[in-house]
């Protein structure tokens, strides 16, 4: 007991700053193979691993082309400051790596240099050294963003001060930005890096969520004393037609969305109805114009926008990956990504959702039909915490009272029961017309009677 004592770091009720961790249990069950590299190991979690021994001569040969670069770089430099950063690397972990002294620096030096060629060489552009075996470098690109396939990015940054002549022209940094692996490719990364960069799952995740700097969630539902009076006319005029289409058969007996109550009786904040249920509440779904991010979402008048959204096999790992990062630090990020998870989980809960999210244009799927996709929206939300105070928590909130509203829930009602489909429409007009006509002759009875013509 005193040796496994003996192997813990720092001092007793010290507090530990781990940045490099195993995916959480909860959100692994039935998806381990979503945190696993399919090419490359980076780091102790994945080290040795019998299906990625191909890429091990790999990393001996980019080792290699980095000792090249220049007379001054030699092999026992960058081992003598490889083993100065062992400590602080093995504290970076949240768990004990098994590998003695030699073997640690070994594996700090090789994926070190890997990274640092990787980038250089898509740099330079220096693909017929890259590409000797055949092997796509976007497998690769994957693999380095993944939660547990990770070393402290300070190596990499010691390992291109020895071996990168710096000048002004020069930023690795901002050379990495621009090839990082995104969910949704089509929206622009944030190209202003965190003051520290804990490794490359960290930069990614904070290149692919906005700046704060730029606008995001949008709502608007303000009243003017016109608008209210008008809007309690229009409800007056509702009542009316709905009390007299109550004499009339309805095509469909469906019950009225419902809305989430928080605890206290205000909107809830952390859900909303599902796809099908906003569009029976009167709530229009559509794909944002000109989105500045993936997180743009707006509520206004009754409108829900959304940034589309392009969904391939390859984003389920990415996802994945990222909200396993916020998850793992959730006290020091805005959980984005989480949120944005949720969002999406709660708005579809059928094959009939995703299905209308695709009409509507907000989504384009490559997977195999909306089963898939359903399965992909339920997947990512699996054991993910979320906050009261998310970034969505006033748009949830002014959904679900926009569903609360009376005046929404019979206009959403007389539309769903009585316009559903050409048939009723037709059916409706002519019993209206029916009723008006019987209304005009019993009025000419009655004057008839009280006035007899001469």
């Amino acid at each position: 007991m005193q040796h496994k004592l003996n192997k813990l770091w720092g001092k007793p009720n010290e507090i530990e700053n781990f940045t490099i961790f195993r995916a959480p249990r909860i959100m692994n069950p039935g998806r381990k193979h979503f945190f696993e590299p399919s090419v490359i190991s980076i780091g102790p979690f994945h080290h040795g691993q019998t299906s990625l021994r191909a890429m091990e001569e790999k990393k001996w040969r980019f080792l290699r082309d980095f000792l090249s670069r220049g007379d001054h770089i030699s092999l026992d430099l960058c081992i003598s400051e490889m083993k100065k950063l062992e400590d602080k690397t093995r504290r970076c972990y949240s768990e004990t790596v098994d590998l003695d002294s030699n073997g640690f620096v070994e594996m700090m030096l090789l994926d070190g240099c890997f990274i640092l060629e990787y980038f250089l060489k898509r740099k330079e552009e220096n693909w017929d050294s890259y590409f000797e075996v055949g092997w796509n470098h976007g497998y690769v690109g994957w693999d380095l963003v993944l939660l547990e396939n990770q070393i402290p990015f300070f190596v990499v940054e010691k390992l291109c001060e020895i071996g990168v002549k710096q000048d002004d022209n020069f930023n690795f940094v901002n050379d990495i930005i621009p090839n990082m692996s995104r969910p949704i490719p089509i929206y622009p990364l944030n190209l202003n890096p965190p003051a520290q960069i804990y490794h490359l799952a960290h930069l990614n995740h904070h290149c692919s969520v906005p700046n704060p700097e730029i606008p995001g969630v949008l709502i608007r539902s303000k009243s003017f004393p016109l608008t209210r009076l008008l809007s309690r006319i229009k409800y007056l005029l509702l009542w009316f037609l709905s009390w007299v289409l109550t004499w009339f058969p309805s095509s469909t007996s469906r019950s009225l969305p419902m809305a989430f109550p928080n605890s206290t009786g205000n909107p809830s904040t952390m859900v909303i109805p599902s796809v099908t249920d906003l569009q029976d509440a009167g709530i229009k779904l559509r794909p944002k114009r000109n989105p500045q991010h993936i997180f743009d979402i707006s509520f206004v008048n009754g409108v829900l926008e959304i940034p589309k959204l392009t969904i391939v096999d390859d984003s389920r790992p990415l996802f994945i990956n990222l909200i396993a990062f916020e998850q793992c630090n959730y006290r020091k990020l805005n959980c984005h990504f989480s949120c944005f998870a949720t969002f999406l989980d709660l708005l579809v809960n059928t094959q009939k959702d995703a299905m209308i999210l695709q009409q509507c244009g907000i989504i384009e799927s490559w997977l195999c039909g909306e089963e898939d996709l359903t399965h992909f929206f339920n997947l990512l939300n699996e054991g993910t915490l979320l906050e009261e105070d998310h970034f969505l928590a006033d748009l949830f909130s002014e959904v679900n009272r926009y569903c609360e509203s009376s005046w929404n829930k019979h206009r959403a009602k007389l539309i769903r029961d009585y316009f559903s489909s050409p048939w009723t429409v037709i059916s409706l007009v002519a019993a209206l017309v029916l009723l008006v006509l019987t209304c005009i002759q019993s009025f000419f009875a009655v004057y008839a009677y009280i006035v007899p013509p001469s």
